[in-house]
């Protein structure tokens, strides 16, 4: 039995690097609830599986939930309004095992975590290996980096700096009626000049 070596790296934080080891017969939700534990993080946001050629181009979507299902109007790729690109093939998570999907020796994924505040990790099978009878798999096995908190600008922080609330004052200011009130023609009628 084999198994396969990913590596996962953030890119927005070069110290950041985990390895996950995989059986081939195991699913992407396996693979998506490790790399979850790996990065702690909680899970209770929306995820996708992008598998991507060598130049990191999304192929095919491995989604968590396929919202797809309840779409009574899908647009179909030879739809003459959709442009053909923004279509890729969506499958679900625990209906895709990772050998299904492994077509290159170094298969590249990219992994969309939460997407109102997207985490992006790149992911790249770097080593197929014989499984190890003692392991349960799947299995992070090598960790380097804690994964930094997000920061979400908040807007009451705007109010702290001087420059900004003068420039909200300001724009406030124009909302309520000062320059931006419409300047009414006095010659101007509703009624047809005939």
């Amino acid at each position: 039995m084999q198994a396969y070596r990913f590596r996962i790296l953030y890119d927005d934080q070069e110290d950041f690097l985990r390895d996950i080891e995989i059986k081939p017969g195991q699913t992407f939700k396996e693979f998506h609830d490790i790399i979850l534990k790996s990065v702690d993080l909680e899970g209770k946001e929306l995820a996708s599986f992008f598998v991507c050629d060598r130049k990191w181009n999304k192929q095919t979507e491995i989604t968590l939930i396929n919202m797809m299902e309840h779409d009574e109007n899908p647009k179909h790729e030879d739809d003459e309004d959709s442009p053909s690109s923004a279509h890729i093939p969506v499958s679900v998570m625990d209906e895709v095992k990772i050998r299904d999907v492994i077509e290159d020796p170094h298969q590249r994924f990219l992994f969309e975590y939460d997407f109102l505040n997207p985490r992006t990790f790149f992911i790249e099978l770097i080593r197929i290996l014989d499984a190890d009878e003692k392991k349960v798999y799947p299995v992070c096995v090598k960790q380097e980096g804690a994964l930094a908190a997000m920061v979400i600008p908040n807007y009451e922080s705007f109010l702290d700096d001087p420059d900004e609330e003068a420039m909200i004052a300001e724009l406030d200011d124009l909302i309520k009626g000062g320059d931006m009130e419409e300047e009414v023609d006095e010659n101007f009628t509703t009624e047809p000049e005939w």
